[in-house]
């Protein structure tokens, strides 16, 4: 039995063409992962230039914390 339920089908034809349909629809949803990976990663190294990120290091979140202290 399929994990859906279901009776797999006897064609050959048909058990391709639902593969092909699940591997389409797998590929799309990487694709969307992968994009929404991009998009936060680009914000982050964006959004922590001043203070520092995990590339350009921390030195000016610490000289920013001396300076107000």
């Amino acid at each position: 039995m399929d994990s859906e339920g279901q009776r797999p089908a006897s064609n050959p034809t048909a058990i391709l063409a639902s593969l092909l349909s699940k591997r389409e629809k797998l590929q799309e949803e990487l694709r969307s992962i992968e994009k929404q990976v991009y998009e936060l990663e680009t914000s982050y190294l964006q959004d922590s230039t001043q203070c520092g990120n995990v590339l350009k290091g921390f030195e000016g979140f610490l000289s920013s914390s001396k300076s107000t202290t």
